[in-house]
């Protein structure tokens, strides 16, 4: 009785061990996957942030806005638009006369007697036409003899001049500035080693940005502050850390400046990041400019948005300064960029002088490098940003 007491206690012992183990292995796999997945978590944060900072070259680009609407009252019609042209070209006292070329649809050319017009009176006209917010816009072509009124990015009237044989003898110029630098010092290698002139416009906030900076100063080449501004759509698009806003008192503003100076130390001029709500803004723009020209520094109107005020302000205040003429890579596409890096000769070849805008894509890298055989054999010149801006 004895044995059959204590084999039914070894029994029971027996199944409670099983029990117990088996309990306990469910356990360990439990804790097992809480702690592969708390692993596989940590690891897709930590790839996550990794490639925010491998990339962040080129995160924050702000796509190129049309003209803002104004309100009903403001609006111009084209009429008026004409006659701001017609008193200061046409019928204005450095007006030589012209003649009425036959009409083509709703195109009218005009061929015009004497010299393509002084370029800072056709800047004046196109600022003042800029101001009234209607969809119209001026378009300079001194190479080609050409003045152009566009309305509705349609062609209305094209004004025909005499170019003299020194514009047309010199060779186009044209800078490329290269946008949403900082986190990569790879990027900026790959620009030195890239036989092509690129200046490089630094986000003051990335990692890199001082280090990158000096990098280029001890390379012998110049580069500029890539300014952070706000956007239209700001706060849902961020312009970043220690971004210039509006609403922001001047004394903060005028800091913030002087820091980014501090973060890109010997930048010989800036253009914006973002922007296109901030640019818009005539008395936020002269204090940025007033820091800007206190410093010897020149700005460049990255002009993400059609109204933008900085580059007419600029002007104004005897800061020196350029526009803004295309964007090469909108579309993160090699060809696409190709080919607008051709349009780029092209347009230089009409205009004389031009500043292109990329960013730090791998297929723009890609692009320019494939183009170079090609860009040599054109009667360009590409140079530094400091070389094409002026003060008027």
């Amino acid at each position: 009785m004895a044995r059959k007491k204590n084999g039914k206690k070894s029994k029971k012992s027996s199944i409670l061990n099983r029990k117990s183990l088996f309990q306990s292995q469910k356990v360990r796999v439990a804790l097992a996957s809480v702690f592969l997945l708390a692993f596989v978590g940590v690891c897709l944060l930590a790839l996550g942030s990794l490639r925010s900072w491998l990339l962040s070259d080129v995160s924050h680009y702000e796509e190129p806005t049309a003209i803002k609407p104004q309100p009903a009252e403001q609006i111009y019609d084209y009429q008026q638009i004409y006659k701001l042209v017609e008193s200061e070209l046409l019928s204005g006292p450095q007006s030589q006369g012209w003649q009425k070329l036959p009409v083509e649809k709703n195109l009218q050319r005009m061929k015009m007697f004497g010299d393509f017009p002084d370029h800072n009176r056709l800047l004046d006209l196109s600022a003042r036409i800029a101001e009234t917010g209607a969809p119209a816009q001026l378009d300079l072509l001194p190479r080609m003899g050409c003045v152009r009124l566009y309305w509705k990015k349609e062609l209305h009237l094209e004004l025909r001049y005499r170019v003299p044989i020194e514009v047309t003898s010199s060779r186009p110029r044209i800078a490329i500035v290269m946008d949403d630098m900082g986190r990569s010092l790879k990027t900026f290698r790959a620009l030195l080693d890239l036989d092509l002139m690129v200046t490089p416009a630094i986000i003051p906030e990335t990692h890199s940005a001082t280090e990158a900076a000096l990098l280029f100063q001890k390379a012998g080449r110049e580069y500029l502050i890539h300014m952070p501004m706000q956007p239209i759509n700001y706060p849902s698009i961020n312009p970043g850390k220690n971004a210039l806003l509006l609403g922001q008192t001047e004394t903060e503003t005028r800091r913030l400046v002087r820091h980014y100076m501090d973060r890109v130390p010997g930048a010989v001029g800036g253009n914006n990041h973002m922007g296109s709500g901030f640019t818009q803004n005539r008395a936020a723009m002269r204090i940025v400019l007033d820091e800007l020209q206190q410093a010897a520094l020149f700005f460049i109107d990255s002009k993400t948005i059609g109204n933008s005020v900085a580059y007419d302000e600029a002007r104004r205040m005897k800061v020196p300064t350029a526009s803004r003429n295309i964007f090469l890579d909108n579309e993160e596409n090699i060809a696409y960029i190709r080919k607008q890096i051709r349009k780029m000769v092209r347009m230089s070849d009409e205009r004389g002088e031009l500043v292109a805008i990329c960013h730090p894509y791998s297929e723009t890298l890609e692009a320019l490098r494939l183009e170079l055989p090609w860009l040599r054999q054109q009667q360009v010149d590409f140079v530094p940003a400091s070389t094409l801006v002026k003060v008027y």
